[in-house]
Protein backbone atom coordinates (compact mmCIF):
# COMPACT_ATOMS: atom_id res chain seq x y z
CA UNK A 1 0.00 0.00 0.00
CA UNK A 2 3.08 2.24 0.13
CA UNK A 3 4.96 3.49 -2.92
CA UNK A 4 8.32 5.25 -2.77
CA UNK A 5 9.77 7.66 -5.29
CA UNK A 6 13.16 9.35 -5.43
CA UNK A 7 14.43 12.04 -7.78
CA UNK A 8 17.09 13.63 -5.52
CA UNK A 9 16.33 17.29 -6.05
CA UNK A 10 18.39 19.16 -3.48
CA UNK A 11 16.93 22.56 -2.59
CA UNK A 12 19.53 25.32 -2.32
CA UNK A 13 20.30 25.82 1.34
CA UNK A 14 19.37 22.28 2.36
CA UNK A 15 21.53 20.89 5.13
CA UNK A 16 21.74 17.59 3.26
CA UNK A 17 24.46 16.47 0.87
CA UNK A 18 23.92 14.39 -2.24
CA UNK A 19 25.92 11.55 -0.69
CA UNK A 20 23.57 11.57 2.30
CA UNK A 21 20.57 11.59 0.01
CA UNK A 22 21.76 8.61 -1.99
CA UNK A 23 22.74 6.63 1.11
CA UNK A 24 19.50 7.43 2.91
CA UNK A 25 17.44 6.39 -0.12
CA UNK A 26 18.99 2.93 0.03
CA UNK A 27 18.18 2.69 3.75
CA UNK A 28 14.62 3.78 3.02
CA UNK A 29 14.28 1.09 0.35
CA UNK A 30 15.21 -1.48 2.99
CA UNK A 31 12.65 0.10 5.30
CA UNK A 32 10.10 -0.12 2.51
CA UNK A 33 10.80 -3.79 2.00
CA UNK A 34 10.34 -4.49 5.73
CA UNK A 35 7.04 -2.63 5.60
CA UNK A 36 5.72 -4.33 2.46
CA UNK A 37 5.98 -1.35 0.12
CA UNK A 38 4.60 -2.04 -3.33
CA UNK A 39 7.51 -0.55 -5.26
CA UNK A 40 10.20 2.12 -5.31
CA UNK A 41 10.72 4.38 -8.30
CA UNK A 42 13.82 6.24 -9.43
CA UNK A 43 13.16 9.14 -11.80
CA UNK A 44 15.47 10.74 -14.34
CA UNK A 45 16.36 14.18 -15.66
CA UNK A 46 19.59 15.76 -16.81
CA UNK A 47 21.53 18.98 -16.30
CA UNK A 48 19.29 20.16 -13.47
CA UNK A 49 20.87 22.79 -11.18
CA UNK A 50 19.44 21.10 -8.09
CA UNK A 51 21.07 17.75 -8.86
CA UNK A 52 18.05 15.82 -10.15
CA UNK A 53 19.07 12.18 -10.64
CA UNK A 54 20.65 11.64 -14.09
CA UNK A 55 21.55 7.93 -13.63
CA UNK A 56 18.56 6.02 -12.24
CA UNK A 57 19.80 2.60 -13.32
CA UNK A 58 22.83 2.93 -11.05
CA UNK A 59 20.54 3.78 -8.12
CA UNK A 60 18.21 0.89 -8.97
CA UNK A 61 21.17 -1.49 -9.03
CA UNK A 62 22.39 -0.28 -5.64
CA UNK A 63 18.89 -0.56 -4.16
CA UNK A 64 18.36 -4.03 -5.61
CA UNK A 65 21.63 -5.19 -4.04
CA UNK A 66 20.40 -3.95 -0.64
CA UNK A 67 17.01 -5.69 -0.84
CA UNK A 68 15.57 -9.11 -1.62
CA UNK A 69 11.89 -8.75 -2.53
CA UNK A 70 11.11 -5.07 -3.15
CA UNK A 71 10.38 -4.25 -6.78
CA UNK A 72 11.68 -1.15 -8.53
CA UNK A 73 10.74 0.98 -11.49
CA UNK A 74 12.98 3.33 -13.44
CA UNK A 75 10.58 5.97 -14.64
CA UNK A 76 10.58 7.85 -16.67
CA UNK A 77 13.55 6.32 -18.43
CA UNK A 78 14.47 8.95 -21.01
CA UNK A 79 15.42 6.63 -23.83
CA UNK A 80 16.42 9.40 -26.23
CA UNK A 81 19.39 10.10 -23.94
CA UNK A 82 20.79 6.56 -24.39
CA UNK A 83 22.30 4.29 -26.96
CA UNK A 84 19.58 1.59 -26.82
CA UNK A 85 22.05 -1.25 -27.33
CA UNK A 86 24.30 -0.31 -24.42
CA UNK A 87 21.16 0.34 -22.38
CA UNK A 88 19.97 -3.19 -23.18
CA UNK A 89 23.22 -4.58 -21.80
CA UNK A 90 22.81 -2.62 -18.57
CA UNK A 91 19.18 -3.71 -18.22
CA UNK A 92 20.10 -7.34 -18.81
CA UNK A 93 22.82 -7.29 -16.17
CA UNK A 94 20.49 -5.60 -13.68
CA UNK A 95 17.80 -8.18 -14.41
CA UNK A 96 20.22 -10.89 -13.26
CA UNK A 97 21.45 -8.89 -10.27
CA UNK A 98 17.93 -8.08 -9.05
CA UNK A 99 16.28 -11.38 -9.82
CA UNK A 100 13.93 -9.65 -12.25
CA UNK A 101 12.73 -7.02 -9.78
CA UNK A 102 13.36 -3.91 -11.90
CA UNK A 103 10.92 -2.61 -14.50
CA UNK A 104 11.10 0.45 -16.75
CA UNK A 105 8.71 3.16 -17.89
CA UNK A 106 10.04 4.89 -20.98
CA UNK A 107 9.29 8.56 -21.45
CA UNK A 108 9.81 10.93 -24.37
CA UNK A 109 11.01 13.81 -22.20
CA UNK A 110 10.06 17.46 -22.53
CA UNK A 111 13.07 19.64 -21.70
CA UNK A 112 14.87 21.33 -24.56
CA UNK A 113 18.06 21.47 -22.48
CA UNK A 114 18.16 17.67 -22.40
CA UNK A 115 17.50 17.27 -26.10
CA UNK A 116 20.31 19.70 -26.86
CA UNK A 117 22.70 18.04 -24.41
CA UNK A 118 22.22 14.64 -26.05
CA UNK A 119 21.91 15.80 -29.65
CA UNK A 120 18.23 14.91 -30.08
CA UNK A 121 16.40 16.43 -33.05
CA UNK A 122 13.16 17.66 -31.49
CA UNK A 123 11.17 17.51 -34.73
CA UNK A 124 11.74 13.79 -35.20
CA UNK A 125 11.78 12.73 -31.55
CA UNK A 126 8.55 10.71 -31.86
CA UNK A 127 9.85 8.62 -34.72
CA UNK A 128 13.26 8.34 -33.09
CA UNK A 129 11.96 7.01 -29.79
CA UNK A 130 9.86 4.38 -31.55
CA UNK A 131 12.93 3.21 -33.44
CA UNK A 132 14.95 3.05 -30.23
CA UNK A 133 12.19 1.20 -28.38
CA UNK A 134 12.13 -1.40 -31.13
CA UNK A 135 15.92 -1.74 -31.03
CA UNK A 136 15.95 -1.99 -27.23
CA UNK A 137 13.34 -4.72 -27.16
CA UNK A 138 15.03 -6.70 -29.91
CA UNK A 139 18.37 -6.40 -28.14
CA UNK A 140 16.84 -7.73 -24.92
CA UNK A 141 15.55 -10.79 -26.75
CA UNK A 142 19.12 -12.12 -26.83
CA UNK A 143 18.87 -12.81 -30.55
CA UNK A 144 21.28 -11.29 -33.10
CA UNK A 145 20.02 -8.60 -35.48
CA UNK A 146 21.18 -5.54 -37.37
CA UNK A 147 20.34 -1.96 -36.44
CA UNK A 148 21.48 1.08 -38.36
CA UNK A 149 24.25 -0.86 -40.00
CA UNK A 150 25.48 -2.35 -36.72
CA UNK A 151 25.56 -6.07 -35.95
CA UNK A 152 23.92 -6.51 -32.56
CA UNK A 153 23.95 -9.46 -30.19
CA UNK A 154 23.44 -8.57 -26.53
CA UNK A 155 24.69 -11.18 -24.09
CA UNK A 156 23.82 -12.28 -21.50
CA UNK A 157 20.14 -12.08 -22.24
CA UNK A 158 17.94 -11.10 -19.27
CA UNK A 159 17.25 -13.66 -16.58
CA UNK A 160 13.48 -13.09 -16.72
CA UNK A 161 11.81 -15.48 -19.14
CA UNK A 162 10.06 -12.75 -21.10
CA UNK A 163 12.52 -10.03 -20.14
CA UNK A 164 11.94 -7.12 -17.74
CA UNK A 165 8.71 -5.14 -18.01
CA UNK A 166 9.18 -2.14 -20.29
CA UNK A 167 6.19 0.17 -20.30
CA UNK A 168 5.59 3.61 -21.77
CA UNK A 169 4.50 6.77 -19.96
CA UNK A 170 3.19 10.19 -20.92
CA UNK A 171 0.23 12.51 -20.76
CA UNK A 172 -0.84 12.98 -24.36
CA UNK A 173 -3.01 11.22 -26.92
CA UNK A 174 0.12 10.62 -28.97
CA UNK A 175 1.79 8.88 -26.03
CA UNK A 176 -1.24 6.64 -25.45
CA UNK A 177 -1.40 5.72 -29.12
CA UNK A 178 2.33 5.09 -29.31
CA UNK A 179 2.18 2.67 -26.38
CA UNK A 180 -0.80 0.85 -27.86
CA UNK A 181 0.75 0.65 -31.32
CA UNK A 182 3.92 -0.87 -29.86
CA UNK A 183 2.00 -3.26 -27.59
CA UNK A 184 3.36 -1.76 -24.38
CA UNK A 185 1.68 -1.14 -21.05
CA UNK A 186 0.82 2.53 -20.69
CA UNK A 187 1.25 4.54 -17.49
CA UNK A 188 -0.32 7.98 -18.05
CA UNK A 189 0.85 10.83 -15.86
CA UNK A 190 -2.69 12.21 -15.76
CA UNK A 191 -6.02 11.11 -14.30
CA UNK A 192 -7.77 11.91 -17.60
CA UNK A 193 -9.92 8.84 -18.44
CA UNK A 194 -9.53 9.58 -22.15
CA UNK A 195 -5.98 8.22 -22.01
CA UNK A 196 -7.37 4.69 -21.65
CA UNK A 197 -9.84 5.36 -24.46
CA UNK A 198 -7.12 6.58 -26.82
CA UNK A 199 -5.01 3.55 -25.92
CA UNK A 200 -7.74 1.00 -26.48
CA UNK A 201 -8.87 2.52 -29.78
CA UNK A 202 -5.36 2.38 -31.20
CA UNK A 203 -4.72 -1.09 -29.80
CA UNK A 204 -7.88 -2.39 -31.46
CA UNK A 205 -6.91 -0.74 -34.73
CA UNK A 206 -3.53 -2.51 -34.89
CA UNK A 207 -4.66 -5.78 -33.30
CA UNK A 208 -2.89 -5.44 -29.94
CA UNK A 209 -4.38 -6.22 -26.50
CA UNK A 210 -6.51 -3.53 -24.88
CA UNK A 211 -6.88 -2.59 -21.21
CA UNK A 212 -3.17 -2.15 -20.47
CA UNK A 213 -3.46 1.39 -19.09
CA UNK A 214 -2.82 2.15 -15.41
CA UNK A 215 -2.87 5.75 -14.24
CA UNK A 216 -3.11 7.74 -11.00
CA UNK A 217 -6.39 7.95 -9.10
CA UNK A 218 -8.40 11.16 -9.30
CA UNK A 219 -7.74 13.24 -6.19
CA UNK A 220 -4.97 11.08 -4.78
CA UNK A 221 -1.92 13.00 -3.47
CA UNK A 222 1.39 12.10 -5.05
CA UNK A 223 3.75 13.34 -2.32
CA UNK A 224 2.72 12.73 1.29
CA UNK A 225 4.47 13.41 4.59
CA UNK A 226 3.20 12.68 8.08
CA UNK A 227 3.36 14.88 11.14
CA UNK A 228 1.52 14.85 14.44
CA UNK A 229 1.26 18.65 14.30
CA UNK A 230 0.26 19.89 10.87
CA UNK A 231 1.46 23.43 11.55
CA UNK A 232 4.88 22.15 12.53
CA UNK A 233 4.88 19.72 9.62
CA UNK A 234 4.26 22.46 7.08
CA UNK A 235 6.95 24.58 8.69
CA UNK A 236 9.48 21.74 8.44
CA UNK A 237 8.57 19.97 5.20
CA UNK A 238 6.84 22.81 3.34
CA UNK A 239 9.88 24.63 1.91
CA UNK A 240 11.26 21.41 0.41
CA UNK A 241 7.92 20.44 -1.09
CA UNK A 242 7.51 23.93 -2.51
CA UNK A 243 10.91 23.75 -4.19
CA UNK A 244 9.86 20.49 -5.81
CA UNK A 245 6.49 21.87 -6.90
CA UNK A 246 7.83 25.13 -8.32
CA UNK A 247 10.72 23.39 -10.10
CA UNK A 248 8.42 20.92 -11.82
CA UNK A 249 5.98 23.62 -12.86
CA UNK A 250 8.86 25.59 -14.33
CA UNK A 251 9.74 22.61 -16.49
CA UNK A 252 6.25 21.40 -17.39
CA UNK A 253 4.37 24.69 -17.68
CA UNK A 254 1.22 25.70 -15.84
CA UNK A 255 -1.10 23.98 -18.32
CA UNK A 256 0.51 20.53 -18.08
CA UNK A 257 -1.91 17.73 -17.21
CA UNK A 258 0.33 15.87 -14.78
CA UNK A 259 -1.43 14.60 -11.65
CA UNK A 260 1.51 15.91 -9.62
CA UNK A 261 1.37 19.48 -10.95
CA UNK A 262 0.85 22.21 -8.34
CA UNK A 263 0.00 25.85 -9.00
CA UNK A 264 1.27 27.01 -5.58
CA UNK A 265 3.91 29.71 -5.24
CA UNK A 266 4.21 29.70 -1.46
CA UNK A 267 4.06 27.15 1.34
CA UNK A 268 0.73 28.63 2.44
CA UNK A 269 -0.70 28.19 -1.06
CA UNK A 270 0.66 24.65 -1.25
CA UNK A 271 -1.12 23.80 2.01
CA UNK A 272 -4.35 25.52 0.98
CA UNK A 273 -4.33 23.75 -2.36
CA UNK A 274 -4.71 20.34 -0.67
CA UNK A 275 -3.61 18.80 -3.93
CA UNK A 276 -0.71 16.55 -4.93
CA UNK A 277 1.54 17.73 -2.08
CA UNK A 278 0.12 17.05 1.37
CA UNK A 279 1.09 16.76 5.00
CA UNK A 280 -1.33 14.67 7.03
CA UNK A 281 -1.72 13.21 10.50
CA UNK A 282 -1.46 9.44 11.01
CA UNK A 283 -5.26 9.23 11.23
CA UNK A 284 -5.64 11.11 7.96
CA UNK A 285 -3.06 8.84 6.33
CA UNK A 286 -5.14 5.80 7.29
CA UNK A 287 -8.14 7.40 5.60
CA UNK A 288 -6.09 8.13 2.47
CA UNK A 289 -5.08 4.50 2.23
CA UNK A 290 -8.68 3.36 2.69
CA UNK A 291 -9.78 5.74 -0.05
CA UNK A 292 -7.01 5.22 -2.61
CA UNK A 293 -5.43 1.89 -1.50
CA UNK A 294 -1.97 3.45 -1.67
CA UNK A 295 0.06 6.16 0.03
CA UNK A 296 2.52 7.80 -2.34
CA UNK A 297 5.70 8.83 -0.57
CA UNK A 298 8.56 10.96 -1.82
CA UNK A 299 10.59 10.73 1.41
CA UNK A 300 13.49 12.98 0.34
CA UNK A 301 11.39 15.45 -1.65
CA UNK A 302 13.34 18.58 -2.50
CA UNK A 303 16.24 17.58 -0.26
CA UNK A 304 14.33 16.87 2.98
CA UNK A 305 17.06 16.13 5.56
CA UNK A 306 17.31 12.43 6.45
CA UNK A 307 16.34 12.88 10.11
CA UNK A 308 13.20 14.72 9.09
CA UNK A 309 12.37 12.11 6.47
CA UNK A 310 12.68 9.36 9.05
CA UNK A 311 10.32 11.16 11.41
CA UNK A 312 7.56 10.85 8.81
CA UNK A 313 8.37 7.24 7.99
CA UNK A 314 8.41 6.33 11.68
CA UNK A 315 4.87 7.65 12.09
CA UNK A 316 3.76 5.56 9.12
CA UNK A 317 5.32 2.42 10.54
CA UNK A 318 4.02 2.87 14.09
CA UNK A 319 0.72 4.69 13.70
CA UNK A 320 -0.58 3.94 10.22
CA UNK A 321 0.36 0.48 8.95
CA UNK A 322 -0.95 -1.37 12.06
CA UNK A 323 -4.42 0.01 11.27
CA UNK A 324 -4.50 -0.77 7.55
Amino acid sequence: MLTLRFDFRLKPGSASTMQEMYSTALDICQWGERNNALTAMFSEHHSSPDGYLPSPIIMAAAAAARTETLTFNVGALLLLMYDPIKLAEDIAVLDHLSGGRVGYTIGLGYREEEYEMFGVETKRRGKEIEERITALRRALSGEPFEWRGRRIHVQPKPASTSGPIIAYGGGSKAAAERAARLGMMFFPQTTDPMMAVFYDEEAERVGNPTGLTMGPSQGAPTTVFLAESLDQGWEQFGPYMLHDAVSYRGWMGKDNNSASLSQASSVAELREENGPYRIVTPKQAVELIKTYQTLSLQPLCGGVPPDLAWSSLSLIEKQVLPFC
